[in-house]
């Protein structure tokens, strides 16, 4: 790493590793839920019962939910009352205290001494189902494995695309079959553009429009791009986990050939990052910022 971390400005969160930084897929357990209604749920569950009384005599028929409510409640309990310590999940990753995310230089691994300091293209990727169905509907499980191959790409070929990191979100409008969305934050638009032009997205955009030629249009596959200067830009997390902006990653190439990983995390409890308008090196911070941010 050579001298590439000497003071530094603004103070990393993390130190830098040699071990490159793998993406986070979409959580299986959320797609299911987002599957059914709740009322859907709980019939669900309460035919599973009606079957076990079918089966079982009663005092065996009540065992399985008897365990799971339990089970449920007991967790909780646990939870609540170690939700201070290190044994609450809920508290995995945390980082106490106020952060921003301020990518390092490309070509040093160098934090910033000035906030919003370097250009950033902001893309977001996502797909629903408008299907009863949702992604069981006809053609789901095909674009949903090209929707996939899509992540596994930019996971693969990040440092060729310029992305800095990805992070996944729910739409809650409907109670059902939301939008799924993948935030992804590039270098510049050159290797999104990149992207965009290879086979893994050629490939889910050539499956769509085959498929809407054969009269089906219940698919939503959208994604939107914004290109924003230095300047235009910032970012404040308070006691919370690395987080879109804040969950980003520079790779560098060391004097001796090795590569680095930097992330983007920095403590931003110093004055040039207090106050949004400071934060976006426009201005004095104001006295109603002051005291939270």
């Amino acid at each position: 790493m050579g001298d590439t971390l000497e003071k530094p400005h603004f103070r990393p969160i993390f130190n830098p590793t040699k071990q490159r930084p793998l993406g986070t897929s979409p959580h299986k357990e959320t797609i299911i839920k987002d599957a059914f209604r709740l009322r859907t749920l709980m019939a669900m569950g309460a035919l599973a019962q009606i079957l076990l009384f079918a089966i079982l005599p009663y005092r065996y028929a009540v065992v399985p939910a008897l365990i799971l409510a339990l089970q449920s409640i007991g967790s909780t309990i646990g939870q609540m009352l170690f939700y201070k310590t290190n044994e609450n999940p809920f508290m995995n990753g945390v980082v106490q205290g106020i952060t921003s995310g301020q990518p390092p230089s490309w070509q040093t691994g160098r934090y910033p001494n000035a906030p919003c300091s370097s250009p950033i293209v902001v893309f977001h990727l996502g797909v629903s189902y408008n299907h009863p169905l949702g992604p069981a509907c006809p053609g789901g499980n095909e674009f949903y494995t090209h929707f996939m191959n899509m992540v596994k790409a930019m996971n693969e070929k990040k440092e060729e695309y310029g992305l800095l990191g990805m992070s996944n979100w729910k739409q809650t409008k409907r109670a059902t079959h939301n939008a799924a969305l993948i935030i992804m934050y590039f270098r510049n638009v050159e290797g999104l553009h990149k992207f965009a032009h290879d086979k893994e997205h050629r490939d889910g955009w050539d499956f769509l429009h085959d498929f809407r030629k054969k009269g089906y249009n219940h698919i939503t596959a959208l994604h939107e791009t914004f290109e924003v200067p230095a300047g235009a830009w910032e970012s404040i997390y308070l006691d919370s986990p690395p987080i879109l902006m804040g969950d980003t990653t520079i790779k560098v190439t060391e004097k001796d050939g090795s590569s680095t990983w930097y992330k983007s995390l920095v403590d931003a409890s110093v004055r040039p990052l207090t106050g949004m308008m400071n934060r976006m090196a426009r201005g004095k911070t104001t006295a109603r910022e002051r005291p939270a941010y």
